[in-house]
């Protein structure tokens, strides 16, 4: 047997070992029979395989005249209609909206839209919500560059937008300051090109992308009955004016929480490995809103875009108990939107190569850096020190977990094998984790004074984690440091009726950032230096008061700013789920998403978010022992390359019954230990071989086989409860993965 055999061989043992001490419970499966993790694989939280089918060849160019064109694209318009047909020169791939100006199943109204570069949404003065797409624009090129002048004469409302074309990217931006509102109408958003690349039915192979969770696949299908498509706003909700409390009055926990965009971006692929875009809201995005309708929601088509919101409606208080009206947003949003399409063929054409298209350009704008990396693989456990507890009258503070309870758990840990062991503290300060002021001095924790926490760090890896920016009542000054909403009432999020703490409030953002920023000074001076901040992305709403007010754009400069200064200060800066805008700032980010929101019309789960920050950022997976421990789920880490976390405690969950964490379900330490320890040896035993490798490309070669290509080798992961056969011929066990140097299994 030659060397690199030998050592796959080896490497393949090692780890069906450790998987072994997971799997050793599972029963034999006989050929053909369906377990119900054979059926999980077929769900929506998991890669399908994506076959690659005949050359498509897209649209002709009948009744279309050249715009503009460079070596890799040519752009074909059609004054009638007022749209476009995109041809990639590369693989002659036509790429365009609709096939006919008056497609049979579509009304007068949504084919003038189909066919149309821009669809504006207005307000009449009933403050109804009207659209239409533009026709008969007028269009001026110069040079690289096509001006369109659009105007609605029967809203008295016009405005200008330009198309660029550089290199293999279409990019469409506007200024504000062109916007005419001659009439009682007034602008609510732009979108352009609504139906670009869109596909009706299952007519074309092929997906539209999603950033939703980690990333999503939507499939081009037959048409089918929906109740609504995705539509999020790109780095999660504006508390201050969209609706912050829901109505749905059933069980809470029923769902899955829905995850909140953070990276600007959307795509669409026609025939897996032919041809694809990547959409990127490059501008305005803070005021954008990602769309994506399946066949069958509103038409058979399936199509997706990125609308630019100028107004929306809020609810303005009428009286003094309440009662509200729903009012349109009054000043405009400066919103300067641009959105740049590339386009992408041949094995770059797939969601993989969209991934590789948009890590590129962070990249080239700084924004991603690569950096030495350590070889041993991470694994941080956080503990709960303390929470709010309800009492007959009034609350007390639980401790959860002592700082003795800390340092005993951690050594049992590097005694089992942890190597990379990183421990993270919640509820460290006075009060607990529901329970501490959020403006005050972090001089105070449920340990004593700050030398307590110092005399930790010297024992253990330590980082504390904070959440500035949201507070019950009673923890900050509501008057002088409450966010305001654009109804001028406080942000506040109602509570659940069994939320004995009450409603949560938000801190004004500059008063959230001026906490965070003293505390996080005071702790450095103390010797501490590293932190797991919640919550950054969260921030990013205005401040909406009757004589100023601070815009959502100026706020995230503010926190970008902020995190500047904080990345000064700690090392590294772990951000939870940071928003675009703040990963160059981040050297770790904590409880990255490994499923999207699942939504009925997502056919696939995919790891693009992993696949973008690969080789530049540390990534930490949800809790592993909060409903993620399972022979799936951790293959799931070593097929998206995240490490794993825990969240412990000293003390049993039905000591913690009273408190604000009474949800936490298996969390006592002296029950988990031998698990962290097989998980990381497990995870670790095929992530440490990859640590800094930038991921090239993923396929699914067959249902629940999995191969991740990276700079110096391949990891196949096999998620059946059978083994496989790899492409070179070696055999991979059931419920494993390996790393193979060099791609040895080619």
């Amino acid at each position: 047997m030659s060397q690199a055999k030998s050592r796959i061989a080896g490497r393949i043992a090692a780890f069906a070992l450790a998987a072994g001490l997971l799997l050793s419970a599972l029963p034999a499966v006989s050929a053909g029979e369906s377990t119900p993790g054979q059926r999980e694989l077929g769900s929506n939280r998991y890669t399908q395989v994506l076959a690659e089918s005949e050359a498509l060849t897209g649209f002709d160019l009948e009744g279309f005249e050249l715009l503009m064109e460079n070596e890799t694209l040519a752009v074909y318009y059609r004054g009638q209609t007022g749209g476009i047909r995109v041809q990639d020169k590369r693989s002659g791939y036509v790429w365009g909206m609709m096939a006919q100006d008056k497609p049979e199943n579509l009304n007068t109204r949504w084919a003038a839209i189909a066919n149309s570069l821009v669809m504006a949404e207005v307000y009449d003065s009933q403050d109804k919500l009207v659209f239409a797409g533009a026709q008969n624009m007028e269009c001026t090129v110069r040079g690289n560059t096509a001006v369109m002048d659009v105007y609605f004469a029967e809203w008295q409302l016009g405005f200008t937008f330009e198309m660029t074309l550089n290199e293999n990217a279409l990019t469409f931006s506007m200024s504000d300051d062109s916007i005419r509102e001659e009439g009682e109408y007034r602008l609510a958003s732009v979108t352009f090109a609504p139906f670009f690349g869109a596909v009706e039915g299952d007519s074309v192979p092929g997906y539209v992308f999603l950033p939703d969770g980690c990333g999503a696949l939507m499939r081009f299908l037959s048409p089918r009955n929906y109740l609504q498509g995705y539509a999020k706003r790109i780095y999660g909700a504006d508390y201050a004016i969209d609706a912050i409390n829901s109505a749905y009055t059933g069980a809470q926990n029923t769902t899955l929480e829905e995850q909140t965009v953070t990276l600007p971006v959307f795509g669409m692929t026609h025939g897996e490995r032919q041809n694809a875009f990547l959409a990127v809201a490059q501008h305005g995005e803070e005021y954008s809103t990602i769309t994506a309708d399946p066949a069958g929601l509103v038409c058979d088509y399936t199509r997706a875009s990125v609308k630019f919101v100028y107004r929306q409606m809020y609810e303005q208080p009428i009286s003094r108990v309440g009662v509200g009206v729903q009012t349109v947003q009054a000043q405009p949003n400066r919103v300067d939107p641009q959105i740049g399409y590339y386009f992408l063929t041949g094995q770059d054409a797939g969601y993989t190569g969209m991934a590789r298209q948009y890590q590129s350009l962070l990249v080239e704008a700084g924004v991603l850096t690569r950096r030495e990396w350590d070889e041993t693989v991470p694994l941080r456990v956080d503990f709960l020190a303390a929470d709010v507890q309800k009492e007959f009258i009034g609350t007390s503070v639980n401790v959860a977990t002592s700082a003795e309870a800390v340092l005993e758990t951690a050594e049992q840990l590097r005694q089992a094998g942890v190597e990379g062991l990183s421990v993270g503290l919640l509820g460290w300060q006075k009060g607990g984790l529901h329970g501490y002021d959020k403006t005050a001095s972090a001089s105070k924790t449920v340990y004593g004074g700050l030398d307590a926490l110092e005399q930790l760090g010297q024992e253990v890896p330590l980082s504390l984690v904070a959440d500035p920016f949201s507070a019950k009542e009673g923890q900050f000054n509501t008057r002088s440091e409450g966010a305001i909403s654009l109804s001028q009432t406080l942000v506040m999020k109602q509570g659940d009726e069994d939320a004995f703490l009450g409603d949560t409030y938000y801190l004004k953002p500059a008063a959230g950032l001026e906490a965070l920023q003293a505390q996080t000074r005071q702790l450095t001076d103390a010797g501490l230096e590293n932190f797991v901040f919640n919550g950054l992305g969260e921030l990013l709403y205005g401040e909406y008061l009757t004589q100023e007010s601070t815009s959502r754009t100026q706020v995230r400069q503010q926190v970008e700013q902020a995190a500047g200064e904080l990345e000064q200060l700690c090392d590294p800066l772990t951000l939870t789920r940071p928003n675009a805008y703040l990963l160059a700032y981040a050297g770790a980010c904590d409880q990255t998403p490994m499923t999207g929101s699942q939504f009925l019309y997502e056919t696939d789960t995919v790891p693009f978010l992993q696949m973008v920050l690969s080789g530049y950022v540390e990534l930490y997976a949800p809790y592993t022992n909060l409903s993620f421990y399972s022979q799936l789920d951790l293959l799931k880490m070593i097929d998206f390359n995240t490490c794993p976390t825990y969240l412990l405690t000293e003390k049993d969950n039905y000591a913690l019954r009273n408190t604000a964490s009474a949800d936490l379900c298996s969390t006592a330490a002296r029950e988990w230990v031998d698990s962290v320890a097989e998980t990381y040896r497990t995870v670790s035993e095929v992530l440490g071989e990859v640590r800094g490798q930038v991921q090239l490309d993923r396929r699914v070669l067959e249902t629940g086989l999995v191969e991740n290509t990276y700079e110096e080798g391949v990891v196949y992961v096999n998620y059946n409860e059978t083994a496989r056969t790899l492409p070179g011929g070696t055999t991979l066990p059931a419920l494993s993965a390996v790393y193979l140097e060099g791609g040895d299994a080619r």
